[in-house]
C-alpha cells in the first residue's frame, strides 16, 4: 500500500515542484548508488519558503538519508534556520517550510547518502546545493 501512495504521489508531487524553482543533477554511470537527485527552494505568500530534494537511488531495493538545511546569507557567513533528516527506500522526498526575512539570499544544503539497505553497507554520499534571492 505504501507504494501504491508513493506512485500516487509521485506524478502529483512533480507537477507542483516543476512549478516552482528547481536544480536537477542528473547522475552519471560512474555515480553509484544515484540515479537522479532534485534539490528546490521557492518562496510563497507571507515570506514562506517551500524546499526539498528528492532521490531516486539506481536500484529500487536501495535506503536512502537525506540531510537538508535551510540557510541564510548574512555577516558574510551561512546560517542554519531548519534542518531535519528523511530516510526511505527506493524514491526519497523531503520537503519542508520556514517562514523567512526578505533581503536575504537562502540556500538548501542537503546531503544525500544511498545504503545498499537500511543499517546496511554505505554506496555513496554527496551533497546538493540550491541558492535563491527572496
Amino acid at each position: 500500500m505504501k507504494k501504491f501512495y508513493k506512485l500516487l504521489f509521485i506524478p502529483i508531487f512533480c507537477l507542483v515542484m516543476l512549478s516552482n524553482t528547481t536544480s536537477t543533477v542528473s547522475a552519471a554511470n560512474n555515480w553509484a548508488g544515484f540515479q537522479h537527485v532534485t534539490i528546490g527552494l521557492s518562496f510563497k505568500k507571507w515570506g514562506l519558503a517551500s524546499f526539498y530534494t528528492t532521490v531516486i537511488p539506481s536500484k529500487s531495493s536501495y535506503y536512502s538519508k537525506i540531510n537538508m538545511k535551510l540557510q541564510r546569507y548574512s555577516g558574510g557567513k551561512w546560517h542554519t534556520l531548519t534542518s531535519g533528516t528523511n530516510g526511505d527506500t527506493s524514491i526519497n522526498m523531503y520537503s519542508r517550510g520556514y517562514y523567512v526575512t526578505k533581503g536575504y539570499t537562502y540556500r538548501v544544503y542537503s546531503t544525500a547518502t544511498v545504503y545498499k539497505s537500511k543499517g546496511g553497507k554505505k554506496i555513496n554520499s554527496d551533497t546538493f546545493i540550491y541558492k535563491n534571492k527572496y
